[in-house]
């Protein structure tokens, strides 16, 4: 089960190549998440709710469970210039917000609201590293993480490899509790490893994975 894998006040940096399956690993986390009666906070950066909502359709979300245990933080319709898309997800919580403040106060705000402890998912980072300056997301993150922590809640934060500085991608790594890696191998089969976790001993074994959606 992924998703014992991530501790309740910790932040997660999942770093992986383009084409490897961010997006799929995420949701599947996001699903085991809510199947254990956990509330998730999925920010979508990289597409709109209706997409996400499809790709989590495809990997047996239910209708139910999405409804009952998911919000949307939907930051991906101000870069299309449109905040319009109030029927395309009946029945789900999906929250707008247009600048890097608006996520940081929403995430905020249902973390301090919640019952329990609430797992978020930001997909992804590289994504507002390209529309925002690299300090202004460094201290975003830095500060999401913070509150995530002081909330007690679990957060991954997706960035792709290979499109950022390095001393950028080692800013990250630092702020985090921990860092899961994805990668292709040789044969081009995928593989994945928890590289680090504050607090817990990783194996640097890399373990290979598939994606599967559910027929």
């Amino acid at each position: 089960m992924l998703k014992d894998a991530f501790p309740d006040s910790s932040t997660t940096l999942m770093i992986g190549s383009p084409g490897i399956g961010m997006l799929e690993v995420a949701v599947s986390i996001a699903k085991e998440w809510m199947e254990a009666g956990d509330s998730v906070v999925f920010v979508s950066v990289d597409l709109l709710p209706a997409d996400l909502i499809e790709v989590m359709d495809s990997f047996g979300v239910s209708e139910e469970l999405r409804n009952e245990r998911l919000c949307i933080i939907d930051y991906h319709s101000s870069l299309l210039g449109s905040m319009d898309c109030s029927n395309v997800c009946p029945g789900t919580d999906v929250k707008r917000c247009s600048d890097l403040e608006g996520i940081m106060f929403n995430v905020a705000s249902l973390v301090s609201s919640a019952e329990g402890p609430m797992r978020i998912v930001i997909h992804s980072l590289s994504t507002l590293f390209l529309y925002n300056q690299a300090n202004v997301v460094l201290k975003f993150f830095q500060i999401s993480s913070s509150r995530i922590r002081s909330g007690r809640g679990t957060a991954i934060f997706t960035v792709n490899e290979g499109v950022h500085e390095e001393k950028t991608v080692n800013h990250l790594m630092a702020i985090s509790d921990g860092v899961m890696e994805l990668k292709f191998d040789e044969d081009l089969q995928r593989r994945m490893r928890i590289r680090s976790m504050r607090g817990c001993v990783a194996s640097s074994k890399w373990t290979p994975f598939d994606i599967r959606r559910v027929e």
